[in-house]
Order: C-alpha cells, then structure tokens, then sequence
C-alpha cells in the first residue's frame, strides 16, 4: 500500500508549488520566469473556458454558479478562473504551503471573492452547498480507498440541481510497475534510493480508480446529463460531467 501522501505534498508546496501542480520542467523553481508564470496562468484560463463551454453544451444550459468548490486548488491556477464565474469560489488543498501561495497570488491579483480551506478529509467543508463541484488530476494522487471516501463527502457538499466537473484516471499502462509497488514496504524510500535521490524526497502517486464505484456513486446521486471527456497525460483519465438531483 503506498503510503499517505500529505507529507509529499506539502514539500511540493513549499519548495515547487507551480511544478507540483503542473509537472513540466519550465513550472520548476528554478526555472520560473515572466513567460512562464503567463503560460501557467493562461493554462487555467483555457481549461476552465473548456469546462464551462462543456456545461453550456452537455450538462446545464445557462448555468450560472453562485458558489464553487474547487478541490485541489494548489496555487489557484483553475480556482482563480472560476472566480471570475461565480459570486464566491473555495479552493480546498491539503498543503498549507500552496494555499499561502494562493493567498499570495489572489492578493497580488486582486481578487477577493475567494476563500480557501486546509484539509485531508473534507471534512470541514461542513453543511455549505455548492452550486459547482470541480476537481482536476487531483485525485489521480491519492490512494482509491481514501478517494472515494473524499469523493462521497464532495457529493454530499453539491447542493440539488448542482454540477459536479470531476477527473478520475482508470487506466495506468505500466499498472504492473505500480501494482507492484504497492506490496514493496518502505516502497518511496526504495525509489528514490535506485534513483540517487534523498531517501524522503516527495514522491509523485499515480492511481487508478474503479469507474464501476464511481459511477455507482453517481446513480445513487441521482446524476443525470452525463457527458464524460477522455484525458490521456500517460495515464488515461476521464472527467465526469453530470447534474445532481
């Protein structure tokens, strides 16, 4: 089983926020400059502008959200375009290191109707309903068992008649290499030692998820106008468009 992942996130927080993000070389620490913090934001931009044109289309014609939960906001690159959509946007991460970044980078932005909250388990989201609940490649990091727990309390938080935009991978092609692993104890320390790398340098989770449960979580939602788009970023992922009932 791999072990929990918080700990591996917050060092990417407070050493590579934008890398740990977005896994490009351009996004590390010591490569950041003006272009590409314009290409990083601009990336946010264009994925949201695809998410809403997709609701428009397949999902909720004339949607107009007045709250919105953003699950795994990191630094803000996709809640910081749903601001500007909605009344009020709350970015939820689990590392306190990127949400001080995207504290930072709202205060430095201008934007002030959003909020942020830090947790591991959603469960201080409390009784708010949400008009929008939105999550991409986040939960492709975490364990299944603890994702679909996360995923259960995320339903419960979108309100009758909400949205729900959230991405699962299903289908890793070196699942062996990963299966494995999973059985190896000690298993980070084992890889970053083959890799000559400091035995609790932060490790990067792939997981699968069994779209059978997923699914089955919607039907129970009530779901309908369903409408799902394949991603394929080395581990083939689909985001799930529905309404709750």
């Amino acid at each position: 089983m791999f072990e929990n992942s918080d700990d591996d996130w917050e060092t990417y927080g407070a050493e590579n926020p934008y890398w740990g993000v977005m896994s490009n070389e351009k996004f590390l620490a010591e490569n950041l400059d003006d272009q590409a913090m314009a290409d990083f934001w601009a990336s946010g931009e264009h994925d949201i502008d695809t998410v809403f044109q997709t609701i428009e289309r397949h999902v909720d014609p004339g949607f107009q959200p007045r709250q919105v939960l953003d699950f795994g906001c990191g630094v803000g690159r996709l809640l910081f375009p749903i601001s500007r959509r909605c009344e009020h946007a709350t970015g939820v991460d689990v590392s306190p290191s990127m949400l001080a970044e995207a504290k930072r980078q709202a205060a430095g932005k201008s934007i002030t109707n959003v909020s942020f909250i830090e947790t591991n388990d959603c469960r201080e989201l409390g009784e708010q309903q949400y008009c929008l609940v939105h999550s991409y490649i986040v939960f492709q990091h975490i364990p299944e068992d603890r994702g679909y727990v996360l995923l259960d309390r995320l339903l419960a938080s979108l309100r009758s008649g909400g949205v729900g935009v959230l991405h699962f991978t299903f289908s890793n092609r070196r699942f062996w290499y990963w299966r494995l692993l999973r059985r190896i104890p000690f298993n980070k320390q084992l890889r970053n030692l083959l890799k000559g790398r400091a035995l609790n340098a932060p490790h990067m989770q792939m997981n699968e998820y069994d779209l059978n449960i997923i699914m089955k979580k919607l039907w129970l939602q009530g779901a309908s106008n369903i409408h799902v788009t394949f991603t394929d970023h080395g581990v083939i992922g689909a985001i799930i468009y529905f309404q709750k009932a």
